[in-house]
């Protein structure tokens, strides 16, 4: 294993000798240059995609709110925990035992739909998706054009990291990024809805609910990325699985905060952030573990 280890290391150093023999650093700046634009370039190839899919993108996006509303408006005379639970059966498909959907309603009151307060209201809304939209569309890209540049620094053992690592980020972030929208978000919305007085009705706009559900997502998806960053840490000997366990007191505060920021101010939502957040510390300890044995 030892003797791998220093052929591997011996063919690097050749490789890096002859690639800075051949390419001087004006050609490297030139190089990331070029990597730059492509990324940027693929980023505003899935911006314009989005930008044209904006109108479905909004409907998916408000589709949590109008269905926290209709239950809100089909279970006034419940209390908060069978109203919260028939939400959960609506969204999960679940059966619904012996209510009656004969008198149920099944279309947005006009008071509750989302209102566009400005004029340019729904341009800065798509401008908004396509922006992230188009980020998110371009990571393979943006993955791609990072490996092509720092790939010639690499081990061969680090470059066959590589793969599993990306697959790994997108992975976590779609997790992340799918309990955002599917639990957190109609808990959350209807955590809000159900504080507000019987005799007043509130009207939400639409651009901050649209940035709201976008801030959450993207926040959700970032957070689930503690693996991947535990394991880039750990490659780089800045970070091991006893420092961890000896902080875990503390990781388990600082998990509590940030579901608190992160969520709506509701118990439920704080709670299905923190726990998810709580296992993923505990799989970046055997990721720093793995990664040290290698």
């Amino acid at each position: 294993m030892a003797e791998k280890k220093r052929q591997e290391l011996a063919e690097t150093i050749v490789d890096l000798e002859v690639g800075i023999s051949s390419m001087p650093f004006l050609d490297h700046l030139e190089e990331l240059r070029w990597r730059i634009l492509k990324a940027l370039a693929a980023i505003a190839v899935g911006a314009m995609i989005c930008f044209a899919l904006s109108d479905p993108i909004v409907k998916i996006l408000t589709r949590p709110y109008e269905e926290a509303v209709l239950s809100l408006e089909n279970d006034r005379s419940s209390d908060a925990v069978r109203a919260m639970e028939k939400l959960v059966r609506k969204w999960f498909n679940l059966p619904s035992g012996a209510a009656n959907f004969a008198t149920e309603q099944t279309e947005l009151p006009p008071a509750r739909r989302l209102q566009a307060l400005k004029p340019m209201t729904y341009f800065f809304i798509s401008l908004q998706i396509a922006f992230i939209g188009g980020l998110i569309l371009a990571l393979p890209a943006v993955f791609y054009q990072s490996w092509r540049f720092i790939a010639p620094g690499l081990l061969p053992s680090e470059k066959r990291l590589m793969v599993p690592i990306i697959s790994l980020s997108i992975f976590c972030f779609s997790v992340g990024a799918l309990i955002a929208y599917w639990i957190v978000l109609p808990l959350g919305l209807r955590f809000f809805l159900a504080l507000e007085p019987p005799d007043m009705t509130s009207q939400w706009a639409v651009d901050e609910y649209i940035g709201f559900v976008l801030r959450l997502i993207m926040g959700f998806g970032i957070v689930f990325e503690m693996p991947v960053l535990a394991l880039f840490l750990a490659k780089a000997g800045v970070l091991t699985a006893t420092r961890m366990r000896h902080i875990r007191r503390y990781a388990v505060v600082s998990i509590f905060i940030l579901g608190a920021i992160i969520t709506p101010p509701d118990p439920v939502s704080q709670m299905l952030m923190a726990l998810p957040l709580l296992l993923l510390y505990e799989i970046s300890i055997w990721v720093c573990k793995a990664a040290q044995r290698k």
